[in-house]
């Protein structure tokens, strides 16, 4: 596996891996991404870049990314997702990892994640604590009825 910079060849295997995970990424999630492309594809100064982790044939088997939160000034984590039949192989603790070292060389003390607080995405929340993160809040129906969000915060090591 080796990750490099999203590019824009790389959107249509993107969107194809997070429709692997409606529970993570419902209609309404992925619909966000076709406005962040242009920030990801063409980053200014570090203030966002997103990964994608690739195989030996060259396909993307995860991805993730992350942009400046101007609400809670803070950098945040997104769009982390690693293809149904690649899970538990270390794609997505990699990317993480990648960011979390981006951020560190930019000096960030923490990172911040959101991650959808449902019911069915209690691996998700597992996997972000057993990687570092810690959960902080839990907002119920906070995208919409049954949608809750969950925020987990990262103390990096500077």
């Amino acid at each position: 596996m080796t990750i490099r910079l999203l590019e824009s060849k790389d959107q249509t295997e993107v969107i194809q891996i997070m429709m692997e995970h409606p529970l993570q990424f419902p209609k309404f999630i992925i619909d966000k991404y076709p406005e962040r492309w242009g920030g990801f594809l063409n980053p200014s100064s570090g203030s966002c870049q997103y990964y994608v982790a690739y195989n030996e044939v060259n396909t993307v088997m995860g991805h993730a990314g992350y942009i400046f939160n101007d609400e809670v000034g803070l950098y945040e984590i997104v769009g982390v997702a690693v293809k149904k039949d690649a899970q538990r192989q270390g794609i997505g603790k990699a990317l993480i990892n990648m960011i979390c070292s981006r951020l560190n060389e930019l000096n960030e003390k923490k990172v911040i994640l959101y991650t959808l607080g449902h019911v069915g995405n209690e691996d998700t929340i597992t996997f972000y604590r057993n990687i570092g993160f810690e959960l902080i809040n839990q907002e119920l129906d906070f995208f919409r009825n049954g949608y809750h969000r969950v925020t987990l915060i990262k103390h990096l090591g500077n």
